[in-house]
C-alpha cells in the first residue's frame, strides 16, 4: 500500500516563496484518503466518550452511539454490569438498535435474530432453516466500556489499553473541581453540523492566542496571559483563570470568582470539557466526512448546582452560543483556505503549542 503520510510537511514544508511551513498540509483537512486512513487508525483505535452512566440505571437499559464510523451501543446486563457492543447483527449486518431506551432482548429487526444483554445468541425465527448453525458461537461483537467521573467511555476493540491508562493522569487534573463528576446531571444537549475538517476546532481549541482578537468581549472573563497548559499522554490540559474583576460572579457562559480557576481541556481525540462555578460543559465532536463535523454541547450540573444556580436555557445558551459562533467562523475560514497553494502555519507561538502537541499525536497514528 502507498505511504500517503511520509510527505516531509508533517515536519517542514517549503513553499515557492521559500517561507518554511510548519504543521500538516492542507489536504490533511480534505482528502478523503486521509480521512479513511484516520478512521481505521485513530477513530477505531481509542477511548471516546458516548455518554452518562446514570442514564443506564437498570437491566435493558442502553443507549446507541457512533465511535468514529462503527455504529455501537453499551446496555446494562442483569448483573448491573456495562457492556458493549458493535450495533450490527452477525446474520446479514442489519442495524439492532436505535436510539436510547430498555429492551429484554437486543433484537434484530430484519429477522428477528435476538440476543441477551451479554451479546450470545438467544434466539431465531425458523431456526430448522440453519442445520449447520452453533447457536453457542454467534454473538455479538464486543468492544470495551469503562466509566471515570460517572461518563461512559467506549472503545471499539475488544483487548487493548485500559481508560485508566489511556487518560495518562488527566482524570486526577479534573478533580481539582470542587464538585463532584459523578453527581453531574445532564440539564441541556444540542447540536451543530460544521462545514469542516474534525481537526479545526480542536487546533482552535487548544490555543489562547485567538482570545483576545476573536472574543474580546464574550470571553473577558479570562485572564489568556496567565494560561497554564500542561501535555499530559494524548491529551492536553488547559487551567484558565478568571480575571481579578467582580464581573465574572455574573457572567453568562462562564460563571467563576475573581481569581478563580475553570478547569478545561482536550481528551484526545474528540473530547473538551470546560467547568465554571454553577456548571460542566463538555463538547463532542464526531468526523462525518473530511469536510463536515458534528460538533455536541452537553451542559451538566449537580444536584447542589442546579439548586443554587437553576439552570436557565435561552439566557444561557444565547451567551454560550456567541462564543461558540465566534469560533466556528474562525473554523470556516481555515476551512475555505486549504485548498489554496499559499496555505500553510508559518509560525507557532508557544502559546499555540497545543497544536504542535496535537500535530505530534497524530503522527503516532498516522504511521504506516
Amino acid at each position: 500500500m502507498m505511504n500517503i503520510f511520509s510527505h516531509p510537511s508533517l515536519v517542514d514544508e517549503t513553499t515557492s516563496s521559500h517561507q518554511a511551513k510548519v504543521g500538516l498540509p492542507g489536504n490533511y483537512y480534505f482528502s478523503e484518503q486521509i480521512f479513511a486512513y484516520e478512521q481505521q487508525t485513530i477513530w477505531r483505535k481509542t477511548w471516546q466518550f458516548v455518554g452518562r452512566e446514570s442514564d443506564l440505571a437498570n437491566p435493558g437499559d442502553y443507549l446507541t452511539c457512533q465511535v468514529g464510523d462503527q455504529p455501537m451501543f453499551v446496555i446494562r446486563d442483569n448483573h448491573g454490569k456495562l457492556q458493549t457492543m458493535h450495533n450490527v447483527c452477525p446474520h446479514r449486518g442489519a442495524r439492532m438498535l436505535e436510539g436510547q431506551g430498555n429492551c429484554q432482548r437486543v433484537r434484530c429487526p430484519y429477522h428477528g435474530w435476538n440476543f441477551n444483554y451479554e451479546g450470545n445468541l438467544k434466539g431465531l425465527p425458523r431456526a430448522e432453516c440453519f442445520p449447520n448453525l452453533d447457536p453457542s458461537a454467534v454473538y455479538l461483537a464486543k468492544g470495551r466500556v469503562e466509566i471515570w467521573g460517572g461518563f461512559i467511555f467506549v472503545h471499539p476493540e475488544s483487548q487493548g489499553e485500559s481508560l485508566v491508562s489511556y487518560l495518562a493522569g488527566f482524570s486526577d487534573y479534573l478533580n481539582q473541581y470542587k464538585h463532584s463528576w459523578e453527581e453531574l446531571q445532564q440539564v441541556d444537549h444540542w447540536f451543530y453540523e460544521e462545514p469542516a475538517n474534525w481537526k479545526f476546532p480542536i487546533e482552535n481549541y487548544l490555543e489562547c492566542y485567538h482570545l483576545s482578537v476573536v472574543h474580546a468581549q464574550s470571553l473577558k472573563c479570562f485572564d489568556p496571559k496567565n494560561i497554564i497548559y500542561t501535555p499530559t499522554g494524548r491529551h492536553y490540559q488547559i487551567f484558565v483563570p478568571f480575571t481579578d474583576d467582580e464581573f465574572v460572579k455574573n457572567h453568562p457562559a462562564f460563571l467563576g470568582e475573581p481569581k478563580g480557576q475553570s478547569y478545561q481541556g482536550f481528551i484526545f481525540p474528540n473530547m473538551m470539557v470546560n467547568t465554571a462555578k454553577d456548571k460542566v460543559s463538555v463538547f463532542k465532536l464526531t468526523p462525518l466526512s473530511p469536510t463536515r463535523t458534528k460538533f455536541e454541547v452537553f451542559i451538566y450540573q449537580t444536584k447542589a448546582q442546579i439548586e443554587e444556580f437553576p439552570y436557565q436555557i435561552e439566557k444561557f445558551r444565547t451567551e454560550f452560543e456567541r462564543v461558540l459562533n465566534e469560533d466556528f467562523r474562525v473554523v470556516r475560514s481555515l476551512q475555505a483556505s486549504v485548498h489554496s497553494q499559499a496555505y500553510g502555519v508559518l509560525q507557532l507561538a508557544d502559546i499555540e503549542y497545543g497544536i504542535s502537541h496535537f500535530h505530534q499525536v497524530l503522527s503516532g497514528y498516522y504511521q504506516p
